[in-house]
């Protein structure tokens, strides 16, 4: 038997002792304490809908691309997972996988594996080597870290030392850069040194802004494909297939991430399966959606992939900017 009570415990709806739910916002009129496994039952229904809609969604956005989008825009609101909802999960699993993934001394292995290799060109300049020895010493150099163990390792460290030394003047600074190839003219030297003293923030930083960067970016794609598809459609409509694909985008990549990461595969095969996987999916969306012929279909494919990804491009290298002056 359940305890009811006078006062919702949600909205604070004055209730009959006859009433099981609130007519106010739908609560369950009990004062019983809430057991762990309904608890637990609750999570999953209500947050991420792991009851029988999730297995309802997952068929026709994994195999059928642009039948969620289209079962939405058509009123059919409860069938399916909202498609924010979608976008979030999804989202939050793919970034999830990049930030596990993503080593925090990224950075750092890439300017030493450029200056290992500077040095190896310089010195190879100096001897008269043809470019087939130069990837040959490289690659000796990689192999058997005679390079890292000896004085680009030093050099390393100095470049460190360098970016530290408040003694050394910004120009002496600049000059030694300029030495080992590293002269970044548009950056001031302070950036430059705060960046070399903070490389691992500056990943951290980077990671941390790629979701906000993808979310400020999704009503540019749906405004890319209002242009493209604005016939009849509302802007929303096209919002709402932009969530989904974006959501299934998330999910291949995602996929794809944790492969690489659990098993060793070839990397280049594996990007270019999950970059053709969401391509393709992606025609075919737009193709079940806005029902044009399948040259309209795939003209308008290649066009929004241009803009779209050239928008990518510009804002991917501005966060990198911002998460560059913010370190």
């Amino acid at each position: 038997m359940k305890n009811k009570t006078t006062n919702c415990l949600n909205c604070g709806e004055q209730l009959d002792s006859n009433e099981n739910f609130c007519p106010n916002c739908g609560q369950e009129n009990s004062d019983k304490k809430l057991p762990l496994g309904a608890f637990i039952k609750d999570f999953f229904s209500n947050y991420l809908s792991f009851d029988t809609i999730l297995f309802k969604t997952l068929n026709p956005f994994i195999f059928r691309p642009g039948r969620l989008s289209k079962a939405f825009n058509e009123g059919k609101r409860r069938r399916y997972i909202n498609p924010i909802r979608m976008y979030l999960i999804f989202s939050l699993f793919y970034f999830f996988m990049i930030s596990l993934t993503v080593p925090k001394d990224l950075i750092d292995k890439g300017l030493k594996s450029f200056v290992n290799r500077k040095e190896v060109l310089d010195s190879a300049k100096l001897n008269g080597l043809d470019s087939v020895r130069v990837d040959q010493l490289i690659q000796i150099a990689e192999e058997n870290k005679a390079v890292e163990q000896k004085d680009s390792l030093n050099k390393w460290s100095t470049l460190k030392y360098w970016a530290s030394d408040e003694n050394l003047s910004d120009e002496e600074f600049e000059a030694n850069l300029q030495g080992i190839g590293l002269d970044l003219d548009l950056i001031s030297p302070a950036y430059k040194r705060s960046f070399l003293l903070n490389s691992s923030m500056f990943t951290y930083q980077a990671i941390r802004n790629l979701p906000l960067m993808m979310f400020f970016f999704l009503p540019i794609f749906a405004f890319i494909l209002y242009l493209l598809f604005m016939k009849k459609r509302y802007y929303v409509e096209h919002l709402i297939h932009g969530l989904h694909l974006h959501a299934f985008a998330y999910f291949i990549y995602g996929l794809a991430i944790l492969l690489l990461s659990l098993f060793s595969v070839a990397t280049g095969w594996i990007i270019f399966l999950s970059f053709t996987w969401v391509s393709i999916y992606t025609l075919f969306s737009i193709k079940r959606l806005y029902q044009n012929g399948w040259g309209k279909s795939v003209m308008k494919f290649f066009i929004l992939g241009f803009f779209y990804f050239s928008l990518l491009v510009f804002g991917f290298l501005f966060e990198l900017y911002i998460s560059f002056i913010t370190i």
